[in-house]
């Protein structure tokens, strides 16, 4: 790993449409419910990670996508501002 004189802050994200369908149970509705994934990173270091299913069912790929992108803004701008107000101060 390099020093970067950079503060940057980054988040990746993906989305698994109805991963589980044919899989599993048939009559479980988990199964057809997709998964997001995304990661946090300050500075090209990952700092939080989080992989969880979706609450609804997406009837499409795009949807998936759109619900993933959704659920990583609500924990990427809270923690965009505290990382702001850490620095700030120092």
């Amino acid at each position: 790993m390099k020093p970067i004189s950079e503060l940057t802050i980054d988040c990746y994200l993906d989305a698994d449409f109805a991963g589980l369908w044919n899989k599993e149970d048939h009559d479980d509705e988990n199964c057809v419910k997709s998964r997001t994934r995304y990661v946090l990173c300050i500075s090209e270091c990952p700092v939080l990670w989080i992989t969880c299913l979706q609450e609804g069912i997406s009837l499409s790929m795009m949807e998936a996508e759109y619900v993933a992108l959704s659920m990583a803004m609500r924990n990427l701008l809270p923690f965009k501002r505290l990382v702001q107000a850490i620095f700030t101060r120092v």
